[in-house]
């Protein structure tokens, strides 16, 4: 909306000078960059905030994190930290602009000493910045007897490749008000993890209450508080369980890991300057203020010895799953026809199964007796019970069943390789009959049928019967009817069923508006989410994909998009089928759309790799969806 402003002619010219100052003062912004953080004193494995502060631009790129070498970073995202002001003294009018950019980036110290985070290079219209070193002082955390943290191996000795379980527990002896984890192990890339499974809901056994989440990289770990004993003494615990699968032989020390947590030391009594010291307390037992300081607490670092696997007597056909496994086929159903699909259900279970794949069923089952397809199913389920379903078909009827499937793996107990063998399916097949005219007609192919000969007057004649002796016949004055007679005679049917066709889609479109909202969500999404231009502004970034992606889940679940949160949707795509992966990721994506009416400079993230991850995670929940009739 424009506003015009009457000048009156004698302050022309002043106006015009005013506007040009204005003009030049925000045209020629001067560029400068620093970083800043949030404490200068920390312990080894404790998080603290960096931040990258631009001045002069709000479009930087990216800064050169690269010299970062003694820490581990985790990006908090960026936004925009620009202003502008204008004001009216004494009939002047002045305006001030202000143009900035603030990177958030979380580091945490991997060793003890004076660190220093070097000079970071930002590059703004192809020219490069720097930003000044800044120096930390990091302190080796230290175990008292009120903080503990264990770090247990299921087992010190295992081969390659084999599961090994390992629980961390965080013994408590004092309040705390608020802690953060630092579980270096979870991203060691000599390691694989697996587990989780409790992210679905508690075990047996396990309560609701007793449960707690712990932000870490790849998404929320769920931990289960408790009590425990520990050097003879009794503390609260907080523990959670994963699995370590080691890539290559050695001995590798696991990382060391550190709890950081704020500490209740004492309570302050009112006094002081406070005018209200005393009229009201802070809680209901009358007591002051928490003295809180800052703990870190650091864990043991076991040793886990780590075995190759013999090369000799391995076979051809070894799956690479380590630890002792089971297989098992089911199919339906198991009186067919030649052709007809089978649907065959391959479960493997063990330690486990996140690296198992389906055995081979063209070797399994030989391509002369049935039909495989190409493309093998991926699986899904647990960390230790996976499932394939393929669709099968027999090829003739001599098959009398499914043969036996094979899953070769390394047994550690017994040192050799092994292999689980599951039971044959018995089938009955039928041959498939083909149906011809003749069968149609009720006629047989026996060839022409011959009568007993007659003596007539004319000479000897032979009587056939059969389709071959048949003669095609034209009806008089059939062959007149061209075919423009043929297009008249056929155009008022078809009309008719056109308009019958178009009645019945508008009539089922009325009747399930619903329906047809789900079946068009994901196209809607897409469309949404491609009109969202990359030169618009966070706060309006991230509104438009947040409301993009609340009206595509309420179109596929059929509920109220306009107050939608991922605790409402959870449930139910959960029910689904929708793995604990997809869901933090479909959480992150709605939390960070959420954030900017609610946090501060770092709640903004990158708006490129958000867009893509929403795009992504709308593309894997559809099959589910969908699935569920949705």
């Amino acid at each position: 909306m424009r506003r015009w402003i009457r000048i009156g002619s004698g302050s022309a010219m002043a106006a015009l000078s005013l506007l040009l100052v204005l003009w030049a003062g925000t045209a020629w912004a001067e560029i400068s960059i620093q970083a800043a953080v949030d404490q200068d004193e920390v312990y080894v494995g404790q998080t603290f905030t960096l931040q990258v502060q631009v001045e002069g631009n709000d479009s930087p790129g990216e800064p050169d994190l690269t010299p970062l070498v003694d820490f581990t970073v985790e990006p908090r995202g960026g936004q925009q930290n620009s202003s502008e002001s204008v004001s009216i003294v004494n009939g002047r009018m002045s305006r001030v602009s202000h143009h900035g950019y603030v990177f958030n980036y979380g580091l945490t110290p991997k060793r003890a000493g004076r660190l220093v985070i070097p000079s970071l290079a930002v590059v703004i219209d192809k020219q490069t910045y720097r930003t000044q070193p800044v120096r930390i002082q990091v302190k080796q955390p230290e175990e008292s007897d009120d903080f503990k943290l264990r770090l247990t191996l299921g087992k010190e000795r295992a081969y390659a490749g084999e599961p090994v379980p390992i629980t961390v527990t965080w013994y408590i002896g004092k309040d705390v008000n608020g802690f953060t984890f630092n579980l270096p192990f979870l991203s060691d890339p000599r390691f694989t993890i697996t587990g989780g499974d409790e992210a679905k809901g508690p075990a047996q056994g396990q309560k609701q209450g007793n449960l707690i989440r712990i932000p870490a990289p790849g998404g929320d770990i769920v931990a289960e508080k408790g009590n425990g004993v520990l050097d003879g003494e009794n503390y609260l615990t907080v523990s959670f369980a994963r699995t370590l699968i080691a890539k290559e032989p050695g001995q590798i020390t696991l990382p060391q890991a550190t709890v950081s947590c704020q500490a209740v030391s004492g309570y302050r009594q009112g006094g002081g300057r406070d005018p209200f010291s005393g009229m009201l307390p802070d809680d209901f037992f009358g007591r002051s203020r928490q003295v809180l300081r800052t703990v870190v607490v650091p864990s043991n670092q076991p040793v886990l010895e780590v075995l190759p696997l013999p090369a000799e007597g391995r076979p051809a056909d070894f799956s690479g799953l380590v630890g002792e496994y089971s297989l098992a086929v089911t199919a339906s159903p198991t009186k067919v026809k030649v052709g007809d699909p089978i649907t065959l259900t391959v479960q493997v279970a063990g330690p486990s199964v996140a690296g198992a794949a389906l055995p081979s069923l063209a070797e399994g089952l030989g391509l002369n007796d049935f039909k495989v397809p190409e493309e093998m199913a991926p699986g899904e389920g647990s960390a230790v019970l996976k499932t394939f379903t393929q669709t099968i078909r027999v090829r003739h009827s001599g098959v009398r069943q499914i043969p036996s499937l094979r899953l070769t793996f390394f047994n550690p107990a017994s040192g050799r390789y092994d292999s689980a063998v599951s039971q044959p399916v018995p089938l009955e097949v039928a041959e498939s009959r083909v149906v011809t005219a003749q069968d149609a007609e009720g006629a047989t192919a026996v060839g022409p049928e011959k009568k007993a000969i007659e003596t007539v007057q004319d000479g000897i004649s032979y009587n056939y019967e059969g389709t071959e002796v048949l003669a095609v016949q034209v009806p008089v004055g059939a062959a007149a009817i061209s075919g423009w007679w043929l297009v008249i005679l056929l155009l008022p049917p078809g009309v008719f069923s056109l308009i019958l066709a178009g009645t019945l889609l508008i009539r089922y479109g009325r009747k399930d508006p619903a329906g047809r909202a789900a079946r068009q969500a994901q196209r809607q999404f897409q469309a949404a989410v491609a009109e969202i231009g990359n030169g618009v502004g966070p706060v309006v970034f991230f509104e438009a994909l947040g409301l993009a992606l609340r009206e595509y889940l309420g179109a596929k679940l059929r509920r109220n998009p306009a107050a939608l949160t991922y605790g409402d949707v959870e449930p139910q795509l959960a029910g689904l089928g929708a793995g604990p992966d997809l869901l933090t990721r479909l959480r992150q994506v709605m939390e960070q759309c959420e954030a900017w009416q609610y946090a501060g400079a770092g709640a903004y993230g990158d708006t490129s790799q958000l867009r893509e991850m929403a795009v992504r995670v709308v593309d894997e929940l559809e099959p589910f969806l969908n699935k569920g009739g949705l």
